[in-house]
């Protein structure tokens, strides 16, 4: 499973790649937003990404925001942004993680 942990909301770059006008994560967003702005744009190992059959989205505080199927990637100059199917509803949102975060980089691999 690919895991990515998201900051606080902020505004995005004006010139972001998929058109977010902002990124990370704020208190009652849905789990549609949160799979937006958790899916990209990220330097990650693109083979090993596909690798992996899932993708968590996390906050800080290590709850589970938005679980996703993994189907493919873009490329965005060096950098990587994550296709899939939101498997919404997941018993897994709104939960704490059952593996923490340890990498102080936003993308692992567990």
């Amino acid at each position: 499973m690919l895991q990515i942990q998201i900051g606080p909301e902020r505004e995005a770059d004006p010139d972001d790649m998929l058109g977010r006008l902002t990124i990370g994560w704020r208190p009652g967003m849905s789990e549609d937003e949160a799979w937006e702005v958790g899916r990209g744009i990220w330097k990650f190992n693109a083979d090993r990404a596909l690798s992996q059959d899932e993708v968590q989205i996390i906050n800080a505080g290590g709850t589970v925001l938005a679980v996703a199927e993994i189907t493919g990637i873009s490329k965005h100059g060096d950098r990587y942004a994550l296709q899939g199917e939101l498997l919404r509803g997941d018993d897994r949102v709104g939960r704490a993680t059952k593996s923490p975060h340890l990498s102080r980089n936003p993308v692992t691999y567990i």
